[in-house]
């Protein structure tokens, strides 16, 4: 991913103008605010990852372990491998660190994913998923950014959670990041 780039530097507005940059960028601060998610995970004792909230997936663990789920569900469709899986392991996570243990994994898939949405004709594909037996049809442009706008849908929940135990995520704006970059 590229860091700190200085938009007087030239080159600067062609690195911007296509669907693949924007979604690098995108999946970028999905990797930096999944980190502050973490992090403020693991500050938590284990009945504050479990208590209930009604928000969310209903505790923090249960909507830290939802991203994971998540994100293995959505490479599966853009690989166009098996859902199935996912599902029926998604109970088999005990701690925060055995997430984390099982994301270093599913990174490096998303990392090829992401190289391939360079290519316009991977971005316009059809993709099939299956739920609750009926199939839905998605480019994989979508896809990619609905991961996005996902993890950020759960990230707000997720910092109200922490909030209320009077902890805090701290700042998740992809600005924030951009000027941490800068």
């Amino acid at each position: 991913m590229r860091r700190g780039i200085d938009p007087r530097a030239s080159g600067y507005a062609a690195f911007m103008n296509t669907a693949a940059d924007s979604i690098h960028r995108l999946h970028e601060h999905r990797l930096w605010t999944r980190a502050k998610i973490l992090a403020a995970a693991r500050s938590c004792t284990d009945a504050e990852l479990h208590r209930p909230f009604e928000m969310g997936m209903g505790t923090l663990f249960a909507s830290v372990n939802h991203l994971w789920v998540a994100e293995s569900v959505w490479a599966n469709v853009l690989e166009e491998g098996d859902t199935a899986f996912v599902h029926s392991s998604a109970n088999a996570f005990s701690a925060i660190a055995a997430l984390e243990e099982a994301w270093k994994p599913l990174d490096a898939r998303w990392a090829s994913l992401v190289a391939r949405a360079s290519d316009p004709a991977f971005l316009a594909k059809p993709m099939h998923r299956t739920r609750d037996g009926k199939t839905y049809t998605t480019n994989a442009h979508d896809i990619f950014l609905h991961v996005c706008t996902h993890q950020h849908y759960h990230a707000a929940q997720i910092a109200n959670m922490l909030r209320q135990m009077g902890k805090s995520l701290g700042p998740t704006d992809l600005i924030v990041m951009a000027r941490e970059q800068f």
